[in-house]
């Protein structure tokens, strides 16, 4: 049995059987099962971002091309990937924020003890006084240099938001102590649900483990000059 059949049989479990060992075991098999590309080689999900799709071959064979060969490209050109997509189900989708992490820390998840996975990335709106709070500008293990080109053309011709900009708030109550906060608000958008869906599609890019912070709109005026420009 090759991994790509072997990758068959484990994605057979159903989900309510699938455990930490069950998504370890995934995590290896799908770094180097060859699996086939499908036409088109890239499609807009439901979310409305692009992902690489991918096939599982037929039994016995091989594809030409694995999940871990497509890393890199994913994470400097923004797209996802998903394998196995019928309309709009997929028997597993990685976002760009997932292939970040890959990329990032040598793992499909955050490599530190406490840090579990998420549906989703968490974003907070920070209500109380940000006093005791630190402001710092983003390292790598924060944002990634190539991510950051990438949230520069989200925020520009998505949301058009002229100047994107980013800092990281570093709090000694909260857990985990490092937020990110673009220069984004509330205010900037007609209702809640246009907000929660522009911060959703800000998460998309980033791994997992990390809390985007969305401040009040006095807030982010006090901070403004803190601000680090995103590059194009």
């Amino acid at each position: 049995m090759n991994d790509a059949d072997a990758l068959r049989v484990h994605l057979a479990v159903p989900e309510a059987e699938r455990g930490a060992k069950w998504r370890h075991r995934f995590y290896d098999l799908v770094e180097t099962a060859r699996l086939r590309r499908c036409d088109p080689q890239i499609f807009l999900g439901p979310d409305g971002f692009p992902y690489f799709a991918l096939e599982l071959p037929g039994e016995g064979d091989e594809g030409d091309i694995a999940v871990g060969d497509l890393v890199d490209l994913a994470t400097d050109r923004g797209f996802g990937i998903a394998i196995e997509p019928v309309g709009e189900l997929a028997a597993w989708v990685f976002t760009c924020g997932d292939l970040v992490t890959r990329r990032a820390f040598g793992g499909w998840e955050f490599p530190r003890i406490g840090v579990a996975p998420g549906e989703s990335a968490t974003f907070r709106e920070v209500l109380k006084a940000t006093e005791r709070m630190q402001v710092e500008a983003p390292d790598e293990s924060m944002l990634p240099r190539y991510v950051r080109p990438l949230l520069y053309l989200y925020f520009t011709r998505t949301l058009g938001i002229e100047e994107p900009a980013v800092l990281t708030l570093v709090s000694p109550d909260q857990e985990p102590r490092e937020q990110l906060v673009f220069r984004i608000a509330r205010d900037d958008f007609d209702d809640q649900d246009e907000f929660e869906t522009a911060i959703a599609g800000v998460t998309w890019f980033l791994p997992r483990h990390l809390v985007v912070s969305v401040l009040p709109t006095s807030v982010l005026a006090a901070l403004d000059e803190a601000f680090i420009p995103l590059a194009a």
